[in-house]
């Protein structure tokens, strides 16, 4: 079989880490917060869409099933990496966006460590589908693109760094990273963004891109990883949730980008 025909089956691996709203049952009696306030921090902190936003045929797609405020797959497990730690927003959340208290702290009681321990199983199994996704890409053809999808809102949320209050929101952030995005990339999707229209930043309001482990740590070359996060103005009501009638738009504009970083992947 020619080369070429084997790479028309290479696909892109598309990660949605913060789409779903849901909250298993084991987890709901740990929220300290319920009804209309729960609804709210669900509204302000669930990338709404993006599951919609960055599914297409010619990818993979690998969607976390549980809402961020249960377990949040884009964190590291060690403290001492994740700067969103301190602020109750690590792995496993225990404070909201505007840092009041949402769930039990895990040492509360056995019942509280248990639904940590749940968590952490539910985030080791996201990243082992993660990780197999990226193991098969790479048996198979040498490498792998993962595009890390996400949204963000037009307006800083309280848990934001300073900088971010005083910094204009763009249209599309694209986070990189300095082992697994390399600067072609970076260009090409900077360009393909401003060439529709839209204010592009790089880093800027957020920063970096995942890359699965043992990957990561072995930061392999195989590896490429690029994060796309869109503004929710440009495709949805940010106070009820409901889509925008450009939302078909900002799709076929992700399809566009999608389309192009395959024939990336693939020269």
């Amino acid at each position: 079989m020619r080369r070429n025909d084997v790479n028309k089956r290479q696909q892109i691996i598309v990660h949605i880490p913060h789409s779903s709203i849901f909250i298993p049952s084991p987890f709901q009696k740990e929220f300290l917060i319920q009804g209309d306030e729960l609804n709210q921090e669900l509204l302000c902190m669930t990338d709404w869409y993006t599951d919609e936003l960055f599914l297409f045929d010619n990818c993979i797609s690998v969607i976390h099933t549980c809402s961020r405020l249960v377990c949040d797959p884009e964190r590291f497990l060690n403290p001492y990496d994740e700067g969103m730690y301190q602020k109750g927003m690590g792995m496993y959340y225990t404070h909201t966006a505007g840092g009041k208290q949402m769930k039990r702290h895990p040492l509360a009681c056995k019942e509280s460590l248990d639904s940590y321990g749940l968590a952490l199983t539910v985030y080791e199994q996201h990243h082992n589908k993660l990780r197999l996704c990226v193991d098969k890409q790479i048996m198979s053809y040498g490498k792998a693109l993962i595009i890390d999808g996400h949204s963000f809102p037009s307006v800083a949320l309280p848990y934001e760094s300073l900088e971010n209050f005083n910094t204009e929101r763009p249209d599309i952030c694209i986070g990189t990273d300095t082992m697994f995005t390399p600067n072609e990339l970076v260009r090409m999707t900077e360009d393909y963004f401003k060439s529709q229209g839209l204010c592009v930043m790089i880093n800027t309001p957020f920063a970096g891109t995942l890359v699965p482990d043992p990957y990561y740590t072995q930061k392999s070359t195989a590896v490429k990883s690029i994060m796309i996060e869109v503004n929710r103005k440009l495709y949805m009501n940010e106070k009820t949730g409901e889509k925008l009638d450009s939302f078909d738009n900002v799709h076929n504009m992700i399809k566009g980008f999608i389309q192009l970083s395959y024939d990336w992947i693939l020269s």
